[in-house]
């Protein structure tokens, strides 16, 4: 079962308007973060972090092969790196979307993209009850002039 956080912007211009700008991450493990690293972020439209997260890496990885170390060493860190991409994909988003402006405000499980967005929508929007006939409630006012659940007055 996939769980995902639902992000919503802050300064939204109503709460209709926030939720049509919600955007869901989705927990744990990212393959596409394992695979492309910081081109990964760049796809999900995170200019700022995607492009420190790009000249870091090459700053690091320029730096082992500047080094000579021994080949194995240096695929060791490529994919150490990788690694560190795939475990802290999510993280990398949610920071960059809370660095946007966006709260997080709901934490969402389901079997499917459709169950969780409907699980989200169904637990923020309002249910308009049905229109009931108003009910007025009329004490009753007990013998000794006492109102309420004990009849008897003390003295």
């Amino acid at each position: 079962m996939a769980r995902y956080t639902v992000h919503v912007p802050k300064l939204a211009p109503s709460h209709e308007a926030a939720l049509e700008r919600a955007v869901f991450v989705r927990e744990g493990w990212s393959w596409g973060a394992f695979f492309f690293g910081p081109l990964w972020l760049l796809w999900h439209r995170h200019w700022v972090i995607g492009l420190i997260v790009l000249v870091l890496e090459g700053v690091l990885l320029g730096t082992l092969d500047s080094l000579s170390l021994h080949p194995t060493a240096s695929a060791m860190a490529h994919f150490l790196l990788s690694l560190l991409f795939g475990l802290e994909g999510a993280s990398l988003r949610r920071f960059a979307l809370a660095k946007a402006g966006y709260a997080e405000v709901a934490l969402v499980a389901g079997g499917s993209m459709d169950e969780m967005e409907r699980r989200f929508f169904a637990s923020v929007t309002p249910v308009v009850p049905a229109v009931a006939a108003p009910v007025s409630v009329v004490p009753q006012v007990s013998p000794g002039g006492v109102i309420g659940l004990f009849p008897q007055a003390r003295t």
